[in-house]
């Protein structure tokens, strides 16, 4: 009797290993595409991309902290592997442990149970409240602020201006593209949600209109 109530959720959770695999492969591919695409580059490394974190901190949504944290991992592999390496420190800070903060976004998914009952993962998103993926953006964003800052203010405290602290300096310079990228990122992924909002609720609609005809 236990093992045929058992299958169901061997298949569910098959189907959510398969899953992840397959949309996390995709996410950090385009994420690193979209991060080779710089729009503005800044001086001592940093620069604005079209949306180079969106996919990471969507799959992060769609799939929880775990799988989040795992797939924002593997992109901070491959943004140190084309990034500027001064100090093992620095490496750390600047790229492993600043871009998979962006994973941390997975703390704002829907819940397992809700998750692996929802097979379409853009479905998976419309779950989750707009103020929460607000949230989570802010933090994947905010958290990755925080290595950076603390990154530039030991080693890159040289480059601050005369009578400026290595603190101030590190935050207005990591700041300054930090923000852009939040924007961007904050208002794809709102636009993202109200146009497939928009087309779900006409697809339901019709539906029933087809119905009752």
């Amino acid at each position: 009797m236990s093992n045929h109530h058992d299958q169901p959720n061997n298949r569910r959770k098959m189907r959510e290993k398969i899953l992840a695999i397959a949309a996390g492969g995709i996410c950090i591919a385009v994420a690193h595409a979209l991060s080779l695409l710089k729009i503005f580059e800044m001086p001592q490394g940093g620069s604005v991309t079209p949306a180079s974190m969106l996919p990471i901190v969507f799959f992060a949504l769609c799939f929880g902290i775990g799988p989040g944290l795992a797939v924002a991992f593997i992109f901070s592999i491959l943004q140190m592997l084309s990034g500027y390496m001064l100090h093992p420190a620095q490496v750390f800070l600047d790229y492993i442990l600043a871009f998979s903060m962006l994973g941390l976004a997975g703390f704002f998914a829907p819940a397992r149970a809700l998750r692996e009952n929802e097979s379409n993962i853009l479905n998976r998103l419309t779950l989750i409240p707009i103020y929460k993926i607000f949230i989570a953006v802010f933090i994947g964003v905010f958290c990755r602020l925080v290595c950076s800052v603390l990154s530039g203010v030991i080693f890159y405290a040289s480059y601050a201006p005369e009578g400026q602290s290595a603190l101030v300096y590190s935050f207005i310079y990591n700041g300054s593209f930090l923000l852009i990228e939040f924007i961007i990122t904050v208002i794809l992924l709102m636009s993202f949600l109200l146009v497939y909002g928009m087309i779900k609720t006409n697809k339901s609609t019709n539906k029933s209109s087809a119905k009752k005809a």
